[in-house]
């Protein structure tokens, strides 16, 4: 009743209150909701912000969303201003909507990444625009507690005038953890509390300024998180979906130590912080995934490979032993693979409220093994609990996840933060246990997860120290840890090299030219039919295709959006020009790569049919898949497929296709096209897409390996993206291609078929297998696939030649069960004698100096049986081979590669005929080297 009481007069003040407003004129705000805008594409509401000046006000923002005829309005960051007719998805609730309007200090405008969305009324002479509000002072130089604090950052042991320089934490010749138990115990209890968030707040005790632990780097320094120097200028990366394709150990280390210093430098001029979250590390398992861009691609080794060298490059210097350059942070632990997807069937899931089912064997096979490597090989100081729940318990509420694995089993020594929000969602997302907010702050940071991006911990902790669920102990633990990163950062050490690394560094020649080198090595060949490629010099040029101008729109996604100014914004047209030699002609044919419109391929094909080579640019960009949302389906739109066909008709020669996407969409079509002379496939390369132009023109030959599989386009209607299952088999999802309604309860999108379940008359779907690893039908291209402008053959030189036993296999699966260990220590497995050792003779057998890729897999006793993979990769070395030239390489598997884990997650030995192959097989009619060698173990 007092419920129902309640309601008659809220909804009699809203009633007067429009009353009011509809005799006076103007714009009246009806109701509130703040919700969590993590993402920019897509965001909450809206597609596009909408600001005046810099002045905003509620009353404004309805005002502009009432003359766009549109019902919703949302405030955000103070200044944003978004308007929609509905929420593009299903919001998680925010209390972060806190920032004062930039125009009116009286009324709340959303927060940071936090948008306040409400409903309104507009009524008689319209709501002015607010005056512009006069630019902010710049920021000062020092800390305003601290005359000396300056920049970001500021280490108050120097001066040894202050009193901080004689305290235990400034003193270097400590050990770090006592060193961090000191500056801990010199902090409030607020102060306490208030670093428990990202943005952290100022120590007076430590004569230190607010630290934010949130950074991005995974394609470059990404200059407008969290820096003052946001108009900084820094070196754009190709994305590791691209780079990836290297598989070069190489590349992957300077990539990732130039991106430490410049990250550093940024730090020495004050314009920076020194923790940084990247790498992503997540299988890309499921093509329709939206994060794919960010991985180096479906292969648990692979990756594991990618995480260790990028990590121990952007985090390790030799001008400084023992210290970290930058801090890297490998995310999002674990099985994170989905962003957000809506079925043909109604059924919705998104990834803060997703459980994902994962079973053991999955888990410990696949999913966790490119984290240990990070960990354990790469010494990465940082992790990322991730959004998603894994077998009903939040991620960053995960003990076995956190601190029995990760802490006591791998030995990490760093700290772990939270996804934004994600803590959060720990309470409102999952409702994990159906606990207390102040019960589950207990349980995370018990847990181990050290900060939040975000402001649950902070704002839940105080009450949870009243009523006595968590200790200031449990705070003081997770400090620690904080401040041993900052420790090993140099922040309270004497001057070391790092400190003299200049600006200068930043967009630098060298740096410039590595990220150009990037796609160039990476890029790869999927067909070349009659050595279409590479160009030669001279004629007449058309680069046609939704693609041909991409690189703005993704150069500031998880990397710098003031890219160096000499790559700003190169794009594919660019590095046709660079060689042409004649004239360049351009158009996008299409207005988007998820357009249907076809009116402009008449004008194309006008263009193909003037131009002596016509190069076609297709593929995806953010808008199809990114974070927050998933690609809907592996299929080229019938617009992009028919501006291919079309112009390839009318084309003088067979064009060449070059692909840009994180997406593998099915080309099968353009393969069998014979007026489709050849594809490139690049990854998403952003600006640095300028480095193919040496490939096109043959300066250098292609050596990339796809490292997604292509599947058929009935892929997608076969298994739903929500199945997290690897190995093939029944899913618990219906098909996805079926129309029936499972629309779930829309307040409660996520439930009750979290975990699938039969629909109507839906069939259920069934798992072909996901990855080179499991998936049982025919690829359209498979994993590992590449071509070159020469040819190489293969020739297996030394191997073993009587069966080999695995009694050091057995030794070591002993060993690891004694420790009580899960996972075999990969130390333990790195000094262990090497049980096989191949060794293989690479002949280049054409004219062309060229670099080679050997690809080492194994295909295990009872194949594709029982859980057992299809096949394995266990080793790869890329290699540079003159013509006519023979180079020798080693390839040794793994004591695991002798094992196999079981439905409870547990390695066993496994023994029987392994056939170890090197190289593509499908490649081998193309002139690649292919071999392989059959052995017998017991």
């Amino acid at each position: 009743v007092k419920s129902e009481m309640g309601q008659v007069i809220l909804y009699t003040a809203v009633w007067l209150a429009v009353a009011l407003s509809l005799a006076e004129g103007g714009c009246v705000v009806t109701q509130n909701t703040c919700y969590a805008d993590p993402t920019l594409n897509p965001r909450v509401l809206g597609n596009g912000s909408f600001a005046a000046s810099g002045a905003m006000t509620k009353e404004w923002c309805a005002q502009t969303c009432f003359n766009m005829k549109l019902p919703l309005a949302g405030v955000e960051y103070a200044t944003q201003c978004f308007c929609g007719s509905m929420l593009n998805y299903k919001p998680n609730a925010s209390s972060a909507c806190t920032m004062p309007c930039s125009a009116n200090k009286t009324e709340m405008c959303g927060g940071s990444f936090a948008v306040d969305v409400f409903s309104y009324t507009c009524s008689g002479p319209p709501v002015p625009e607010p005056k512009p509000v006069p630019p902010p002072p710049p920021p000062p130089p020092c800390a305003t507690f601290n005359e000396q604090g300056c920049a970001e950052l500021f280490n108050p042991c120097l001066n040894k005038s202050l009193p901080y320089a004689t305290m235990p934490f400034c003193d270097y010749t400590l050990g770090i953890e006592a060193r961090a138990k000191d500056a801990v115990s010199r902090m409030t209890l607020q102060e306490k509390i208030g670093n428990l968030d990202t943005g952290g707040t100022a120590i007076k005790g430590l004569g230190t300024p607010a630290y934010n632990w949130w950074s991005e780097a995974s394609t470059g320094v990404a200059n407008e998180i969290n820096h003052r120097g946001s108009g900084t200028h820094t070196t754009k990366f190709a994305f590791p979906i691209t780079t990836g394709m290297s598989f070069n150990r190489t590349l992957w280390l300077k990539t990732g130590g130039q991106i430490g210093r410049e990250a550093r430098a940024m730090m020495n001029v004050g314009t920076g912080f020194s923790t940084f979250w990247a790498p992503v590390i997540n299988l890309a398992r499921e093509p329709r995934w939206g994060r794919n861009i960010e991985t180096p691609g479906e292969d648990p080794y692979l990756t594991g490979e990618y995480a260790e060298w990028f990590t121990k490059g952007m985090q390790e210097s030799p001008d400084a032993p023992g210290y970290i350059q930058a801090s890297a942070c490998c995310k999002h632990y674990v099985a994170n693979s989905m962003e957000q997807t809506t079925q043909k069937d109604g059924e919705y899931h998104e990834r803060q409220h997703v459980d994902s089912l994962v079973t053991q064997q999955d888990l410990v096979d696949s999913y966790m093994r490119p984290f240990q490597s990070c960990v354990e090989k790469g010494k990465v100081s940082g992790l990322m609990c991730s959004y998603n729940s894994v077998n009903g318990v939040p991620s960053c509420a995960n003990k076995w996840l956190l601190s029995d694995i990760a802490r006591d089993e791998w030995g990490f020594e760093g700290y772990i933060t939270s996804d934004c929000d994600a803590d959060a969602d720990v309470f409102y997302a999952h409702s994990y246990l159906n606990q207390t907010a102040e019960e589950d702050v207990r349980d995370i940071l018990r847990a181990g997860t050290d900060v939040d991006c975000g402001s649950f911990i902070g704002s839940k902790a105080q009450s949870a120290l009243d009523n006595g669920t968590i200790t200031e102990a449990d705070i003081d633990e997770r400090l620690v840890n904080l401040f041993k990163v900052r420790i090993r950062l140099g922040h309270f050490d004497p001057l070391n090299p790092l400190d003299e690394i200049s600006s200068s560094e930043i967009c630098s020649d060298a740096a410039i030219a590595m990220s150009m080198d990037g796609p160039r090595q990476s890029s790869a060949l999927l067909k070349n039919q009659d050595k279409t490629l590479p160009l030669s010099p001279g004629g007449s040029f058309a680069v046609l295709g939704p693609n041909a101008n991409l690189s703005e729109s993704t150069t500031g996604y998880y990397g710098p959006h003031n890219c160096c100014k000499e790559t700003q914004y190169l794009n594919l047209v660019d590095a046709v020009t660079k060689y042409a030699g004649g004239n360049v002609v351009s158009d996008s044919v299409i207005p988007s790569v998820q357009s249907e419109d076809q009116s402009g391929i008449a004008k194309a094909v006008t263009l193909a049919a003037a131009a002596d080579t016509v190069i076609l640019a297709v593929g995806t960009d953010l808008g199809w898949s990114s974070e927050g949302h998933d690609a809907s389906n592996i299929s080229f739109t019938d617009a992009q497929l028919a501006m291919v066909e079309q112009c390839a008709a009318a084309a003088k020669k067979p064009v060449i296709v070059v692909v840009c996407t994180a997406t593998p969409l099915d080309i099968s079509s353009m393969l069998a096209n014979p007026k489709v002379g050849a594809i490139l496939h690049t990854g998403q390369p952003s600006v640095t897409i300028y480095g193919i132009a040496e490939l096109l023109y043959g300066k250098v030959s292609p050596a990339g390996r796809t490292i997604q599989t292509i599947y058929p386009a009935s892929y997608q209607d076969q298994i739903s993206i929500f199945d997290f299952n690897m190995r093939p088999g029944p899913s618990a999802f219906v098909r996805p291609d079926c129309n029936a309604s499972c629309a779930p309860n829309p307040k409660s999108p996520w439930e009750p078929r979290m975990h699938g379940g039969p629909c109507g008359n839906c069939p259920m779907g069934t798992n072909p297998g996901r990855t080179h690893r499991f998936y049982t039908g025919t690829p359209v291209v498979p994993f590992g696939f590449g071509l070159s402008y020469t040819s190489f053959t293969y020739s297996v030189v030394s191997a073993p030649t009587e069966p080999v036993s695995l009694s050091a296999v057995r030794d070591m699966l002993e060993a690891t069960k004694a420790e009580g260990r899960v996972f075999p220590s990969l130390q333990l497995l790195s000094e262990a004698q090497p049980l096989v050792a191949y060794s293989v003779n690479v002949t280049n057998t054409g004219s062309m100096n060229a670099d080679d890729v050997v690809l080492g897999f194994l295909t295990p006793p009872g194949a594709g049986a029982d859980g057992v993979p299809l096949q394995a990769l266990y080793a790869f070395e890329r290699v540079f081979v003159p013509a006519g030239q023979t180079v020798t390489v080693n390839l040794y598997p793994s004591l695991t590669d002798f094992t196999q884990v079981d439905s409870m997650g547990e390695r066993r030995v496994h023994s029987g005929e392994y056939t170890f192959r090197f190289g593509v097989k499908e490649t081998a009619h193309h002139g690649m080297g292919y071999v392989e060698h059959k052995m017998t173990t017991f």
